[in-house]
């Protein structure tokens, strides 16, 4: 019986070593994952101008003018004709689709 016992006792000294080596690498792969979503941008913002040379940015389905000196403010309802020939309809501050 304490032949049984020791091998037993050598198994769970072998094993212990491998099962936490496991659950590190586990986990070493899942804080990069987790670090490069919280760094990653939802959205990036977009500059464009409208056919009046007035500058604007997107960001999802935000729109903002921004002024001569870079502060932002939502854009105003109504369609926006950009340089580039399209159309923009914005409704509180967003596309309207």
């Amino acid at each position: 019986m304490n032949k049984y016992m020791m091998m037993l006792v050598a198994a769970g000294l072998m094993v212990a070593p491998v099962m936490a080596k496991a659950e590190d690498h586990a986990a070493d792969h899942a804080a990069p994952a987790a670090e490069a979503a919280a760094e990653a941008p939802a959205t990036a913002a977009v500059e464009k101008e409208l056919a009046d040379g007035t500058k604007v940015s997107v960001e999802g389905d935000a729109v903002s003018i921004v002024a001569a000196d870079g502060t932002k403010t939502a854009a105003p309802d109504g369609e926006h004709a950009l340089k580039d020939g399209t159309t923009i309809t914005v409704k509180d501050g967003k596309i309207v689709k």
